[in-house]
């Protein structure tokens, strides 16, 4: 089998400088069940320098073939005028386009599969009319500023309003240009998919589990005498609003919490709660960086998730999962995860109902280890990537 991927970014292990590993780790899988000869244009935009980019291709036994962006978005990057967008009918990346030289080169290797990855990119199947070409999106963008828009925190402000309006049109526009009826269009978000093909009904869609990057086999067992609580990933945009609700919870509930749990912040940008849940009474620390990342992980036994906005799947979720530890999240976290609240998981709707769960949990340590037991057993199962690798590519081979 021989598939040629286009993409933005080159793909690395740990998603350095881009939105997700995906297209590592799926090429990965891919190499090992089904013997694939793979090569990878890349605009590089994560700017990987060439000892780097000699490294994955050792790592992946793969070609890469580095491509030029449009000097013009150099530019704009270069000098901070990314205001210039509104300026654009489609996305800044969306004007990306493929030399003559690489789509001759491309057809002259006559792929099974040509894989774009990245939505800015899908117009570029144009070229490869009559090949089996799959566009792994992999979340709708329209739909993301479409739940937006629908956020009352979010659309305080008209400036945010005007933001978020104008990204939406921008993406639905590229989307109802560049879709197809004779190109797969794979997403990792159900109700991505489903948006998606809603905006354009000619579209052939296809939703797949996030493929599950790494993990450590980990005995469950919560630590005694106080159950280690963990926030993961930089609190930002996606998780400040819930996350706020929250530690506010979590700092007015103290005195019936603080002899329970200890709580750690894994990740950027949490300095300020941590100071207050410490002044608050808890065993309270922060780690802004972990260079071993799993391992960290897995010293902890339970991992809140205030995700409140966002699309597709959340992948700091997934390995808190996937690495044995008892996930309780909003519906936004568990979105598109092979889990069910209560089972495998602990979903909640309100700081009201988390706060009595964690109150719970001392008194109820049994019953929750095997939800975490349960949940790492469904997600080790239908998140494997060389299972989805081959639902993915499997059909061309």
């Amino acid at each position: 089998m021989r598939l040629t991927l286009i993409s933005l970014s080159t793909p690395t292990f740990n998603n350095i400088r881009s939105a997700s590993a995906l297209p590592y780790h799926l090429i990965l899988a891919t190499k090992h069940s089904l013997e694939a000869q793979i090569d990878i244009y890349s605009y590089n935009i994560n700017s990987l320098d060439i000892e780097t980019i000699k490294q994955i291709e050792n790592e992946l036994d793969v070609k890469i073939y580095l491509l030029e962006k449009p000097k013009w978005i150099s530019w704009i990057m270069t000098l901070h005028t990314m205001f210039l967008r509104v300026l654009l009918k489609y996305p800044l990346y969306n004007y990306c386009k493929l030399p003559q030289q690489c789509i001759n080169a491309i057809r002259a290797s006559n792929p099974n599969i040509i894989w774009i990855y990245g939505e800015e990119l899908a117009g570029l199947a144009k070229h490869f009319q009559g090949s089996n070409c799959i566009v792994t999106m992999p979340d709708c963008e329209s739909l993301y500023y479409y739940r937006m828009l629908r956020q009352p925190w979010a659309t305080i402000k008209l400036q945010q309003i005007m933001k978020y309006s104008f990204a939406y049109w921008q993406y639905k526009s590229m989307e109802r240009h560049f879709c197809k009826n004779d190109i797969t269009y794979h997403f990792v978000g159900k109700a991505d998919a489903k948006f998606f093909k809603m905006m354009n009904p000619q579209a052939k869609t296809l939703f797949l589990r996030h493929p599950l990057y790494a993990y450590k086999n980990k005995k469950i067992k919560f630590h005694q005498p106080r159950i280690k609580l963990l926030f993961t990933g930089r609190y930002d945009f996606y998780c400040q609003h819930g996350s706020d609700d929250l530690l506010s919870s979590l700092e007015r509930s103290n005195t019936s919490l603080f002899p329970y749990y200890e709580i750690t912040f894994l990740g950027k940008g949490w300095e300020k709660w941590n100071d207050r849940l410490v002044n608050a009474g808890y065993l309270s620390q922060h780690i802004p960086f972990a260079p071993d990342y799993i391992a960290e992980l897995q010293k902890h036994d339970i991992q809140l998730n205030a995700i409140d906005v966002g699309t597709g799947t959340k992948g700091k979720v997934l390995d808190g999962i996937a690495n044995g530890l008892l996930i309780i999240g909003t519906p936004y976290a568990m979105e598109n995860i092979a889990v069910e609240n209560n089972k495998s998981c602990v979903i909640y709707k309100n700081t009201t109902q988390l706060i009595s769960v964690l109150k719970e949990i001392p008194h109820e340590r049994t019953k929750y280890e095997a939800i975490a037991i349960e949940g790492r057993k469904c997600v080790l199962t239908e998140h494997n990537r060389e299972k989805i690798s081959k639902e993915l590519f499997g059909f061309f081979s």
